[in-house]
């Protein structure tokens, strides 16, 4: 299918429903139990099935799309986070933004979302993506001041991966700082280096680390190495539709 005939279904699939929400838990390494869930945006095609966001995100930000996906996204997962904070399970919420997306109103628009949704700003984590890069601007900067102002969690997503240095976690304002796969894969001394300086500095400003993409107990006794608040991965458990969280739920509340 040509990449203009797909950016245009996606249009429909936004307008018709067909984005969805799938969780993947986070585990606090000390405990073992779920403490978040990232919301991961799925596009349930009627012809082509389940399909995977490596094969439209980068169509969403070519087409101005990648905010309407970001509201989706809010909107699903919120009130799916709302209804389980209502039935005792106290489980935070981590939602993908794209850089593209921050402006003036950003911070505002989504904190007002957030309460009327019946969430408090602090169950919500907002995962500044790696593409497109930050600019790091003072204006950008001072958007991501706003959200952590207004209770909310930012986090530098996909450390390792690209355009994210140690000099930018000096001066980004961030409450979480997220390890990409592809420094588990590293088996190299200087990647050992490398998340130990992120971790300094991260704590230093009173951030958390969570390490994504954990697959076997060789990643998780690395990530534990490493000194990491936090981890997810296919080690403890795949994306799930809402439908089938409800061990994961179990562990949050118990």
């Amino acid at each position: 299918m040509r990449e203009d005939e797909l950016a245009g279904r996606l249009r429909h699939a936004l307008e018709t429903g067909q984005l969805v929400a799938y969780f993947q838990p986070q585990y606090d390494l000390k405990t073992g139990r779920v403490v978040a869930l990232e919301a991961l945006c799925r596009w349930n095609d009627p012809d082509e099935g389940l399909l995977m966001p490596d094969r439209f995100i980068h169509l969403a930000e070519q087409h101005h799309l990648i905010a309407d996906i970001g509201r989706v996204m809010l909107e699903e997962s919120g009130r799916r986070a709302a209804d389980w904070h209502r039935r005792g399970v106290s489980v935070g919420l981590s939602l993908n933004v794209s850089p593209s997306e921050l402006d003036a109103g950003f911070a505002g628009r989504v904190l007002r979302r957030i309460h009327e949704l019946g969430l408090a700003p602090g169950d919500v984590t907002l995962e500044i993506t790696e593409s497109p890069a930050m600019r790091e601007t003072d204006e950008e900067v001072g958007w991501l001041q706003e959200l952590i102002d207004g209770g909310a969690g930012v986090s530098i997503d996909d450390f390792g991966a690209g355009h994210t240095s140690l000099d930018i976690l000096r001066h980004v304002p961030f409450t979480e700082l997220k390890i990409d796969r592809s420094l588990l894969a590293d088996p190299s001394e200087g990647v050992d280096a490398l998340v130990a300086s992120a971790r300094e500095i991260a704590h230093a400003r009173g951030a958390r680390i969570v390490a994504e993409g954990i697959e076997d107990e060789k990643d998780l006794a690395r990530v534990l190495a490493w000194g990491c608040d936090r981890g997810q991965g296919y080690h403890f458990s795949p994306p799930l539709p809402a439908e089938q969280l409800g061990p994961v739920l179990e562990s949050a509340a118990g």
